[in-house]
């Protein structure tokens, strides 16, 4: 990745979204999310694309959502709309396919 905030890799780098928030703040979370899709349906370009989610983890008021996308700043800008009531810490995924094929040519 280069010190931009787009990724000049070819694909879309994919990343899970682990979130959380306070049970006392469900409905403030659920307002920011409707105005979110709207947002999203719309067709802006200020969120990542959403791929698989969200999902809540055993009835909790946690969960992940899985993004794609090649723009630092659309994760930093989820972050900042759910702000202060949820948190959010995303992690760079890739399928393992990819992963053996480097590995594979690292060791020609």
């Amino acid at each position: 990745m280069t010190r931009s905030t787009k990724y000049e890799g070819g694909e879309h780098m994919k990343f899970i979204g682990f979130w959380e928030y306070n049970l006392q703040d469900v409905d403030k979370v659920l307002e920011k999310f409707k105005k979110m899709t709207a947002e999203r349906e719309k067709g802006t370009e200020k969120y990542p694309k959403l791929i698989f989610g969200p999902y809540h983890m055993g009835g909790e008021s946690k969960g992940f959502t899985i993004f794609e996308t090649d723009d630092m700043d659309q994760l930093t800008n989820t972050t900042i709309h759910y702000m202060p009531e949820m948190k959010w810490r995303f992690v760079g995924i890739q399928e393992s396919s990819k992963t053996a094929e480097l590995y594979l040519k690292s060791k020609k």
